[in-house]
């Protein structure tokens, strides 16, 4: 009888080919899966950061300035450290918002601004100064909306209104209030 031995090249060719197979698959793991560290790191950071938009004529039509601004390249948010956003438009009374914390979502076409907001409306011609106090803020500069579902006390020198909620369009000066309670102080 004629002994056969092991067909060792189709064997080892096999075996090279699950060893090859293996480590392409752990080399070629997306980064997320890789590295969850990363997400959470900014790929920018800015002490002292100011953004201006400006309209087609030049004109400034609102400023956000924060003592730093940190960049996420990820989804491309930004998170704010005292930030101030002022709305000036021409003809109009300069709206100032002041917060601890924000965020810029969608390249700057959303801020929203937490932690304490305090909204001044300089006086204009036919209204007085106002001041507006909220939690929370959401602004959406290109749609002139500002909003907040977590209650807002509005006072002026003519009373103060409490709000579960409000939205405010700044070109049609039309707000928006929700489950307000209202006093109204009459002059004297």
């Amino acid at each position: 009888m004629i002994a056969r031995s092991f067909p060792w090249l189709p064997f080892s060719i096999l075996l090279v080919l699950v060893v090859v197979t293996f480590w392409l698959s752990r080399f070629v793991q997306p980064i997320n899966a890789r590295d969850t560290k990363s997400r959470n790191t900014p790929d920018l950071m800015v002490e002292k950061f100011s953004a201006q938009k400006l309209s087609e004529k030049g004109d400034v039509q609102y400023t956000v300035n924060s003592d730093k601004m940190s960049h996420f390249a990820e989804d491309d948010s930004s998170v704010l450290e005292n930030v101030i956003f002022v709305a000036t438009e021409v003809g109009q009374p300069k709206l100032t918002a002041r917060s601890p914390r924000g965020q810029l979502f969608k390249g700057g076409d959303e801020v929203q601004m937490e932690g304490g907001v305090v909204v001044d409306a300089e006086a204009g011609a036919k209204s007085p100064p106002l001041k507006l106090t909220t939690p929370k803020l959401t602004i959406l500069p290109k749609q002139n909306i500002a909003k907040s579902n977590d209650g807002v006390l509005l006072e002026s020198s003519s009373g103060k209104v409490n709000a579960a909620s409000f939205v405010l369009n700044t070109v049609t000066k039309v707000v928006n209030l929700e489950r307000l309670n209202a006093t109204y102080l009459s002059p004297r």
